[in-house]
């Protein structure tokens, strides 16, 4: 499976890139945070995997796993 991440600080309806790694997606959405204020912990900032065709996204954590 083609991993891709992106994310998404939806209290300010920000949506990233793709990124091919999780950890690239995570570092880059803690810095996201940091430059708007917004507190990485929150709800509102989620990571997302996509299928093998970047058709379906669902959550997942910062393992790269998915969420629920």
């Amino acid at each position: 499976m083609n991993k891709v991440y992106h994310y998404e600080i939806r209290s300010v309806e920000v949506v990233s890139g793709n990124f091919q790694t999780i950890e690239e997606c995570v570092e880059a959405c803690k810095n996201e945070c940091d430059e708007l204020g917004v507190d990485y912990d929150d709800r509102d900032v989620m990571l997302f995997l996509s299928n093998d065709f970047g058709e379906t996204w669902e959550e997942c954590t910062e393992e790269g796993e998915f969420a629920g």
